[in-house]
């Protein structure tokens, strides 16, 4: 699997201080890398009236936003969801 990460996306994480959260998002890259269908990522939902975008819940405040298209992930928002879903997609 092909991954993108957007300006935005290291923009967002260099925001959050949080090391524990910081492990979290690696962890979520890297098995994004290994896998071989976008199903195989836990807690993904794809979201209602974008077609591609999708979040992954990866804590109980913070949401990673993706879009999906034929081999390719690309990482475009990170963020609380409290401000998250102003921001994406």
């Amino acid at each position: 699997m092909n991954i993108e990460i957007s300006k935005s996306f290291v923009k967002d994480t260099q925001k959050i201080t949080d090391k524990r959260i910081l492990e979290k998002i690696q962890k979520i890259l890297l098995e994004s890398k290994q896998i071989g269908s976008l199903t195989e990522l836990a807690n993904l939902e794809e979201l209602s009236g974008f077609s591609g975008f999708y979040r992954i819940k990866f804590d109980y405040r913070y949401r990673i936003g993706i879009y999906y298209e034929k081999d390719t992930i690309q990482f475009l928002r990170v963020g609380s969801r409290e401000s998250f879903y102003k921001k994406f997609p």
